[in-house]
């Protein structure tokens, strides 16, 4: 699991909002607001965002209720989407801003779990007096970034708390439930996008994508996720003109390209419930290519 921001980070942060923002601490200070032909706006540019993290973000809220957190999506420059609370907490939200519409970018917020995590692009918790402005230290929030069926940052997933004391002993299982949430968000967002494509993952991911590739008929990678991509250097955006992928990885000689040839191979023949001439044509190579791969990688039964 990736562990929380560092002190060091977020002295980074302190540092940013001390010379680069000239934010003052002490201000009183609130959170800007949307008006609502604003937020309709954000939220229709945002929509399969919204609907994939609906679902996801509601369960996830069943996890953390009891320890007084909600939940909130905010889009990359930290406006928040979405959030589920519970009704008991919806006049603490109103009074520290922890609703839709509302601005936590780190720049005018300070740090912040929502604004630092966006502006790191990794997962972030920000307790108590962690926070840039006095105003803010009775808070707590852990945030991790969330991306889109191309690999770009489309925002973070939040969990905050007014009330929270001693989260600390929690954090950990806390952070792990917030990465799994948002990898399921990206997964969804993936398939929706890419659902007649071959899918197939390049092993597991303890960050907040999962490493998944989309491959078409002749095995051309046709999409790809974050951690995919930084896995393979390949850029944010559309794929064009890549070779099979499996041509891609045998090109490389670092330990962790076999493993993920392997685990490429394993998906995919696992897709094809063990079929070699198939996954072959999937993975755009002769079968005898492939038999010799399975048997110097290992994975003949």
């Amino acid at each position: 699991m990736s562990a929380p921001l560092p002190r060091t980070c977020l002295s980074d942060s302190w540092a940013r909002c001390s010379t680069n923002y000239n934010l003052d601490p002490s201000e009183r200070w609130e959170t800007q607001m949307l008006s609502q032909p604003e937020l309709r706006f954000v939220s229709g540019r945002t929509q399969r965002l919204i609907q994939s993290a609906l679902p996801e973000m509601q369960h996830l809220h069943q996890l953390v209720d009891s320890l007084d957190f909600m939940v909130m999506l905010a889009d990359p420059s930290g406006i928040v989407l979405s959030r589920h609370t519970q009704p008991s907490q919806l006049s603490g939200c109103r009074r520290w801003r922890f609703q839709a519409g509302a601005v936590w970018d780190e720049q005018n917020a300070g740090t912040n779990a929502i604004g630092t995590c966006l502006r790191e692009e990794r997962p972030v918790m920000v307790v108590h007096d962690q926070h840039w402005r006095l105003c803010f230290r009775k808070l707590t929030g852990m945030a991790v970034p969330v991306y889109n069926s191309i690999g770009e940052l489309a925002g973070a997933l939040d969990i905050s708390s007014f009330t929270a004391k001693d989260v600390l002993p929690a954090a950990p299982l806390l952070m792990d439930a917030l990465l799994t949430t948002a990898r399921r968000v990206e997964e969804k967002l993936f398939h929706d996008r890419f659902g007649q494509d071959m899918i197939i993952t390049l092993g597991p991911s303890t960050s907040s994508s999962s490493r998944l590739v989309a491959l078409d008929r002749d095995g051309h990678v046709r999409g790809a996720t974050h951690a995919s991509r930084r896995q393979m250097n390949w850029p944010e955006g559309e794929l064009s003109s890549l070779p099979a992928l499996l041509t891609l990885l045998d090109a490389q000689e670092q330990p962790s390209f076999r493993r993920a040839e392997a685990q490429v191979i394993h998906s995919t023949l696992a897709t094809v419930h063990g079929n070699v001439s198939a996954a072959a044509r999937l993975l755009g190579v002769s079968r005898s290519t492939l038999h010799r791969k399975i048997r110097t990688l290992g994975l003949e039964r």
